[in-house]
């Protein structure tokens, strides 16, 4: 009788040695995805937007609508800066974002609100979005810049079913010109709006790979667009 009882309880034990395994390597595998979530939730790509409050060294705290937010930006970080500008630093090859007004000199002509000379993007070509048919106000388009004459801007973009147009801008008393330009980090200083995107660290930081400066209007910054 004691032959035929040793494998049953040898038996047993077994069951208990497999079951033992398998919640250790659920438990195991539970650690090791929560520590995979952490890491990955540490390096989603983020923007902080708001006011620059203050500058130290690298470090940089930004007021945002919801609160506080820091930006440790590094020496690689690409910062351009939002600046005034003027009819004569709009030429041909420029990259340009307009917004138009209501009113037209001509049929085939629409009145600028804004011009936005705009630095090119990957491999020195214009960003030019596929933009719906334009002739009414409150409407952008962005592309390049073709010609310059007298008071009249062509500019070249992409339309909504991605073929190369042109449209005639004309500029008034009343248009405002804007310029992006290159600069560094010396650039960031207190009480100017920032836009930075990167990615967070695990204490919620934002390690900056690119900023955009540009003036506060009395304290206040541009919020974030709404969400569609």
């Amino acid at each position: 009788m004691q032959l035929s009882l040793e494998p049953a309880r040898l038996t047993g034990l077994a069951a208990l040695a497999v079951v033992a395994a398998t919640v250790l390597s659920v438990s195991g595998c539970g650690s090791s995805h929560d520590e995979k979530s952490s890491q990955a939730s540490a390096g989603t790509q983020a923007e902080v937007r708001g006011l620059v409050s203050s500058v130290s060294g690298n470090t940089v705290e930004v007021t945002e609508a919801a609160g506080t937010a820091t930006v440790e930006v590094g020496s690689s970080v690409k910062v351009t800066e939002d600046t005034s500008a003027q009819l004569s630093d709009v030429v041909a090859g420029n990259c340009v974002r307009v917004a138009f007004a209501a009113g037209a000199p001509a049929p085939d002509v629409l009145t600028a609100r804004s011009v936005q000379v705009t630095l090119p993007g990957g491999g020195g070509k214009c960003w030019q979005p596929k933009t719906a048919a334009v002739g009414s106000p409150n409407e952008r388009v962005a592309g390049t810049v073709v010609s310059v004459e007298d008071n009249t801007i062509t500019v070249a973009f992409t339309d909504a079913d991605g073929n190369p147009s042109e449209i005639r801008v004309a500029v008034i008393d009343k248009t405002r010109y804007r310029k992006d330009v290159a600069t560094n980090s010396q650039a960031i200083t207190q009480n100017k709006c920032i836009v930075a995107r990167g990615s967070k660290d695990g204490e919620g930081a934002l390690q900056a790979k690119t900023v955009t400066l540009s003036p506060s209007n009395k304290g206040k910054c541009p919020q974030s667009p709404a969400k569609k």
